[in-house]
């Protein structure tokens, strides 16, 4: 059996997952792991984790689903065969974070599981007060945007509806510094608290740079779009 994650949106209504479930169970196919990524204005963004007995359904699979009525696919990803569960990625990479032995490695802890944990294609540490980068990896937009994303992430303006966002941050408060990250694919609610937890977690392992700041020559030089 094959094993893929699919990211689906359906009406939030009932009889909409025994829907999803018949054309699934048409291919031979099984669910077995379902989360609710979100649910905004009669909208629910679902991850489902479904076995098929062969790779090349997936195509299938796409194309019954979106039979139901205001069904669309937003991914279909294969699942390695030895994955852990989500919850256990999230908290593993928690402890990853606490058990480093200093502030600076706490910080390259969270870039470095963050941008595996969400299949990230760019992300950038920024210092909120000099206003300035401390680590950027893949293309990442102009420092000005990422600033003015942070602002506006702090009402709730980027993330608030499911059309989703490529872009997500979160805010180190007591070191002052955000962690912005982006891919094609839009983020979803569940995992702005995820990443709110990490961040906070990490935050709590750079409590001395709330002083010192970041130790000069940490990270690597970044790389802004259109520079």
């Amino acid at each position: 059996m094959e094993r893929f994650s699919v990211r689906i949106w359906l009406p939030d209504e009932p009889g909409m997952l025994a829907a999803v479930a018949t054309r699934i169970a048409s291919l031979r196919g099984n669910v077995v792991g379902l989360e609710v990524l979100e649910r905004s204005e009669g909208i629910a963004v679902d991850e489902l984790q479904v076995e098929l007995p062969e790779a090349g359904l997936t195509d299938r699979l796409c194309r019954q689903l979106c039979t139901i009525s205001g069904a669309g696919i937003e991914e279909v990803r294969p699942i390695p065969p030895d994955a852990e569960e989500r919850g256990l990625q999230v908290i593993s990479a928690a402890v990853s974070i606490l058990e480093t032995a200093n502030a600076s490695a706490s910080l390259a802890a969270l870039v470095g599981l963050t941008n595996d944990l969400f299949d990230v294609e760019w992300s950038a540490l920024v210092d909120l007060e000099s206003e300035t980068s401390v680590q950027c990896v893949g293309e990442v937009p102009p420092l000005e945007w990422l600033l003015s994303f942070v602002t506006g992430s702090r009402a709730g303006g980027p993330m608030a509806d499911t059309s989703g966002s490529g872009v997500m941050a979160g805010e180190l408060s007591e070191a002052g510094l955000a962690l912005c990250i982006g891919r094609t694919v839009a983020f979803r609610g569940r995992e702005q608290r995820e990443l709110d937890m990490l961040v906070r977690v990490a935050d709590r392992m750079c409590r001395p740079l709330r002083g010192d700041r970041i130790p000069t020559g940490w990270g690597a030089q970044p790389r802004f779009l259109g520079s």
